[in-house]
């Protein structure tokens, strides 16, 4: 019996223990006759096929949804949506930056048990790397001809034809130069391109060794093309120059103490981009100006300030180019990488979070691409993208 008595002992000490702990626990948050909200369904998606990833909108058919967005979790196989807007009927989300053929859509509704049924959806890129270009090659000026070749001028005295299924070939295996700042399509399927020097070159048809195609009064840094076959440049000469196919050239239009970065000619009126090196404290720091062709012979109007960029952003403006709705893409090396401006003067970032700085070269396409000679400090940036703007770009007049 003495033996037992310990046994016995402490048997009844864990029995003590144990009601004692089930005493202190709290009660069950579980409610067995709680019944969750109705589980969500997807009905369809507009649009119906495909979107763009990481910049595209999408809105969600179907029912037993939360009015409150927060409240509605979308994934994109195992990414997480932003949910822009909500009803019990309808969810518009912007799309991840995800890419796939196939990816599964579900929804999850707080205080519902279970997941919605899955829908399958394809996100394209709106962004990618084109061409094969790194940091060896070392990308500059680029051009787009009828054909939707692209060209790009690389450091090292090479033009890189790239075909539109992105099969590289040189176009011109010494250009005599170390690399364009600007280059266009000219009449006659010759390639004009400009290096910062006072002359202008240009190469043949089908490629091969560059000309010397004229002589400017100062530097120039890039050119484009207007509907009779003028030659707008500019850059550290603080001028316009108009060089015709005769090879004659003058200046147009004064632009004192402005070094000029980009020229594009759009809707009858020469626009500009450039610095102001000056000591006037209260001129325009950076800027983009614009000036009124007003004849066949390529005469300009008064300079007319478009836009003062050093009030917006604190960076370079590297290059400009327009939409054929009239938006105007301004390349930076701000953290926006590209923005677009309204007619209006209202602005945002082109594809927030999904591309990057800076943008030295915008080119557009024949189509909906635009082409962008990305560079920076980090030498694993340099790279050509081509991005989708789902619209087309203003026409280039030397493109034939």
């Amino acid at each position: 019996m003495k033996k037992i008595l310990p046994y016995i002992l402490a048997i009844s000490m864990v029995i003590a223990f144990l009601i004692g702990c089930e005493a202190d626990n709290p009660p069950s948050v579980f409610d067995p006759d709680k019944i969750g909200e109705p589980t969500p369904e997807i009905m369809s998606i507009i649009p119906s096929d495909s979107s763009l990833a990481g910049i595209g909108e999408i809105t969600i058919i179907g029912r037993n949804f939360s009015p409150i967005a927060e409240s509605n979790l979308v994934y994109f196989d195992k990414t997480r949506a932003t949910v822009l807007s909500s009803s019990e009927t309808e969810i518009k989300v912007k799309t991840p930056n995800i890419i796939g053929d196939s990816i599964n859509i579900k929804i999850a509704v707080q205080q519902a048990y279970l997941f919605s049924n899955i829908k399958n959806y394809k996100l394209i890129a709106a962004v990618w790397e084109f061409g094969g270009f790194n940091e060896y090659d070392d990308a500059y000026a680029l051009a787009c001809d009828s054909d939707e070749n692209l060209y790009v001028s690389i450091k090292g005295k090479k033009i890189i034809k790239v075909t539109p299924d992105g099969e590289r070939q040189v176009y011109s295996p010494d250009a005599g130069f170390d690399k364009a700042s600007g280059m266009k399509m000219g009449p006659g399927g010759y390639l004009y391109f400009v290096n910062i020097l006072s002359y202008i070159f240009r190469v043949p048809p089908e490629g091969g060794k560059y000309e010397v195609f004229t002589a400017l009064p100062g530097g120039a840094f890039d050119l484009d093309f207007d509907v009779n076959g003028n030659l707008y440049c500019g850059g550290s000469g603080n001028a316009i120059y108009r060089v015709k196919q005769d090879k004659s050239n003058e200046v147009v239009a004064e632009y004192a103490n402005v070094y000029i970065r980009s020229v594009r000619v759009f809707n009858d009126y020469v626009y500009i981009a450039g610095e102001y090196t000056g000591t006037d404290p209260e001129a325009v720091k950076r800027g983009v100006w614009r000036n009124k062709i007003l004849s066949a012979e390529g005469t300009l109007g008064e300079n007319e300030l478009v836009l003062n960029w050093d009030a917006l952003f604190k960076k370079r403006l590297l290059s400009i180019n327009f939409s054929a709705d009239g938006e105007m893409y301004v390349g930076t090396d701000a953290p926006e990488a590209i923005v677009v401006f309204q007619e209006d003067g209202s602005y945002e970032g082109l594809y927030p979070g999904v591309i990057q700085p800076e943008s030295y070269a915008l080119c557009w396409g024949n189509g909906p691409f635009l082409y962008v000679s990305r560079r920076g400090e980090n030498p694993a940036q340099k790279r050509v993208i081509k991005m989708n703007m789902l619209k087309n770009g203003a026409p280039y007049y030397g493109r034939q």
